[in-house]
């Protein structure tokens, strides 16, 4: 089995010996060393996606793609915008079908936009940890404590079957975190890519 990782070789020793998942956790370790991340792998040219399962021993080349952990919040900041906009359609919809009497289908949308509020949340935990936007922007850190304390009260409203509750919660205290999130993405992401500027730099 070869191995790639970003367009180059690496030689493993008895690799042949090894699970997969063995080779999974040294890659990962050896990128986090790098301060990367890894972030797709292809196997035989194929995504992980592809295979509902795979035997080791018949897999030709291994591919792994790595990207700064920078570069990744980057992209997600780019699909912020979008989610945040879909977000208000979203509790439109959500309102009109209880409105309607259609509960699963309220219920359906409101778990939808809870996972996507946890992915922004995801997002907003690895800026704080990789990058220097909570050094720059008090407020940044209020904003993500406030956004973490709304997102667990409207989980604890989904799981005990309080479906309005957690609705009134993402219409009036989650939508104003969102605005202020939506108002300040431009900043953020201008700010980001002048960090990762500056360590292609100096490394």
């Amino acid at each position: 089995m070869k191995i790639i990782l970003d367009n180059r070789e690496i030689t493993m020793n008895n690799i042949d010996d090894k699970s997969f998942s063995w080779v999974l956790e040294e890659v990962t370790d050896l990128l986090e060393r790098d301060g990367r991340m890894l972030f797709d792998v292809y196997i035989d040219g194929k995504g992980m996606d592809y295979y509902e399962y795979f035997n080791k021993e018949q897999i030709g080349v291994v591919e792994f793609i790595s990207k700064s952990p920078k570069i990744i919040i980057l992209e997600s900041l780019g699909e912020m915008s979008g989610f945040i906009s879909k977000y208000f359609d979203a509790l439109m919809a959500i309102a009109g079908s209880f409105n309607s009497n259609r509960t699963t289908d309220a219920v359906e949308i409101l778990l939808e936009v809870e996972n996507g509020l946890e992915w922004v949340y995801n997002v907003l935990a690895s800026m704080k940890e990789n990058t220097a936007i909570d050094f720059r922007y008090p407020e940044f850190d209020m904003m993500f404590l406030e956004y973490r304390t709304i997102l667990e009260r409207v989980q604890e409203c989904t799981e005990s079957g309080d479906y309005i509750g957690g609705l009134t919660l993402l219409e009036v205290d989650m939508s104003s975190e969102l605005i202020f999130l939506q108002e300040n993405l431009d900043a953020y992401m201008k700010d980001i890519i002048d960090e990762e500027i500056d360590e292609y730099k100096y490394n």
